[in-house]
């Protein structure tokens, strides 16, 4: 046998090798195939992908719903929603005295061209529908449904017509109609967070925090041992009051004591009042109640730009609940306070940097609804235009 025919030979048998394993490959799949199906049950479970499809009758309770919802979360109340297609009631002006009044009766809902539902909702000057027409269209998409909208450019007015997806047409289904008002407002109000010992905070985090577009003050932090996170704050340029205590000879920290003499006491005065010049005030707290030296600061303080504030002007919020349900509890007193005529509040918190976060994704919630944030330097400056908030924040504090 020649070099020639040796190498043939090597070629063949490489050829036959790979169509044996071949052969051999494609018997062992059929057998493994032939496994599986044994193995699959004959009814195969697809509810982990099946949409699960609402009957007219279903769409035509959950949509309106769900729209109703939607408006509260903007501060509509349910008395600012109503069927279109209602009778408008008798002036009761024009109803005679000496005739007997009728049962009232309910408003006569009237079909309109037969659409699922029209409703009409009233909002406030200040409620911006494009957001809440975005929020109904996103709604909207996950029934497979759709909303255009039409704005009237005298009066904002803003008219949602409905419509399904799939209907090449777009006839509408249903509409919504968001009607101006200045004679109805939200129950909202002017708040101010004030944001305590933030000493407590690691340096890096503070400084995150001081660098947030939301609007809050902070207690200039006054520790000597805790200088490094006084700078910080200074350095942030963010919106800051002092804290100054009022105590008895016994009370050796407090900056203010009874023991002290009036040239004493006056001359720490006009001190924070240079060194501390761009603060937004002072914020005196008297624990101990004493008198008449808490009046006298006061008045003191009110000879130069520096002015002090009695600790009664905050509503000082430490709740037992930590983290997120620390952030829903102040939220729901918000609210309770606001719904008992509160309108400029003034809160002092103690958040932790995980707090803080929450606080900043959630405000939202709130902001939607009607509230507005503000610095202690900018509500001071809407209580001086409007002296009536200031008097409600002393009821409800």
């Amino acid at each position: 046998m020649n070099f020639k025919e040796f190498i043939n030979g090597r070629q063949r048998q490489k050829i036959v090798l790979v169509a044996v394993l071949a052969v051999i490959f494609i018997v062992l799949f059929f057998f493994y195939r032939r496994t599986i199906t044994k193995n699959e049950p004959v009814v195969k479970d697809f509810s982990t992908t099946t949409i699960k499809t609402l009957s007219t009758d279903e769409l035509k309770k959950i949509i309106p719903a769900r729209i109703d919802s939607i408006s509260y979360l903007f501060g509509i109340k349910k008395e600012w929603i109503r069927e279109a297609g209602y009778t408008p009631e008798p002036d009761k002006q024009k109803v005679k005295k000496d005739k007997p009044k009728k049962p009232e009766q309910k408003p006569v809902v009237l079909p309109k061209d037969n659409l699922w539902f029209s409703k009409e909702i009233t909002i406030p000057k200040d409620v911006p529908a494009a957001e809440i027409n975005f929020e109904i269209s996103n709604f909207l998409y996950e029934y497979d449904f759709d909303c255009k909208g039409t704005e009237d450019p005298k009066n904002g007015n803003l008219l949602l017509n409905i419509y399904n997806k799939k209907d090449s047409s777009k006839k509408t289904l249903a509409d919504v109609q968001f009607v101006y008002s200045d004679k109805i407002k939200r129950d909202a109000a002017d708040i101010c967070i004030i944001l305590n010992k933030v000493d407590e905070i690691q340096l890096g985090l503070l400084e995150k925090i001081l660098k947030s577009s939301e609007k809050y003050s902070v207690v200039l932090p006054d520790l000597v041992d805790r200088i490094d996170a006084q700078t910080v704050v200074l350095d942030s340029k963010r919106d800051y009051v002092l804290f100054m205590d009022i105590g008895t000879e016994q009370d050796m920290s407090a900056e203010f004591r009874t023991d002290m003499k009036e040239k004493e006491w006056k001359s720490k005065v006009r001190s924070s009042c240079y060194e501390y010049d761009k603060a937004a005030g002072v914020i005196i707290l008297n624990p101990k109640k004493v008198a008449p030296l808490g009046t006298d600061i006061l008045m003191e303080f009110g000879l130069y730009n520096l002015k002090a504030y009695k600790d009664t002007i905050l509503i000082k919020f430490n709740p037992e609940e930590k983290d997120k349900r620390k952030i829903d509890a102040l939220f729901a007193d918000i609210t309770s306070r606001t719904q008992k005529g509160g309108r400029s509040m003034i809160y002092l918190v103690n958040f932790n940097a995980d707090e803080f976060n929450y606080y900043k994704d959630e405000i939202f919630k709130l902001k939607r609804k009607g509230f507005k944030f503000f610095t202690f330097t900018e509500i001071l400056k809407r209580r001086q235009k409007n002296p009536e908030t200031e008097i409600k924040q002393e009821i409800t504090g």
